[in-house]
């Protein structure tokens, strides 16, 4: 027989005080995710009790989580529950506030659906939790991960309106190519690689070589 999401949480909730790492399950909701689960170890980092994470609402979200990668987790969300496949899973980074600290803590996390009603819709989702920060390196990475995937959605406008003609010379600039070399290899005169040049300049706001390579970088062009 089926189990009810009471007897799954009951049998899960006590297996969840043992894993290391903080377990949290939600309910989905139409306008927002409702905790009515967290491990001790997380409740005690939040310095919150369950009931008062429960009656939150989306404060929880605001208050505990930087919320700027926030588009690209639901995205991903959505897919996942749009499978109704309860083997499916995803595995983000996220950063979280603990009470006695007012720095950020990377995690890494993965969530799939914990339980569905009878014809398949996802009702609750769960999700482990686990803090990377004694990983220097690891920590280092997702905060260049995070910084990148924000100057993508930030300036992707602006690179749009790049023809493809000034998107192969913003990449050789980027590559530290002289407009002498830039012109030989696009087979272009060098006046035409100085417009290109300015133009690139002109549209993305942009005057340092360092500039060009950070654009290069953030659109795959190198």
């Amino acid at each position: 027989m089926e189990k009810t999401f009471e007897q799954k949480l009951e049998i899960f909730s006590a297996c969840a005080e043992f894993m290391p790492c903080v377990i949290v399950i939600h309910e989905l909701r139409k306008k927002d995710f409702k905790v009515v689960f967290m491990s001790s170890r997380g409740l005690d980092q939040l310095g919150l009790s369950l009931q008062e994470l429960s009656g939150m609402g989306p404060e929880y979200h605001e208050r505990f989580f930087n919320n700027e990668d926030m588009e690209d987790f639901m995205v991903k969300l959505r897919k996942l529950l749009e499978k109704k496949d309860p083997d499916e899973t995803f595995t983000f980074f996220q950063q979280v506030r603990f009470k006695d600290r007012k720095d950020w803590v990377w995690h890494i996390a993965s969530v799939r659906i914990f339980h569905q009603a009878p014809d398949g819709t996802p009702t609750h989702i769960v999700t482990a939790a686990i803090p990377i920060n004694r990983m220097k390196h690891i920590e280092n990475k997702a905060e260049r991960l995070l910084k990148e995937n924000m100057f993508f959605k930030e300036n992707l406008s602006k690179y749009l309106c790049l023809g493809k003609r000034a998107k192969e010379v913003l990449r050789l600039v980027a590559l530290g190519k002289s407009s002498a070399e830039i012109a030989e290899e696009l087979s272009i005169s060098i006046d035409t690689v100085h417009t290109h040049r300015k133009n690139i300049k002109k549209k993305l706001e942009i005057s340092s070589s360092f500039e060009f390579t950070e654009y290069a970088r953030a659109y795959d062009l190198i």
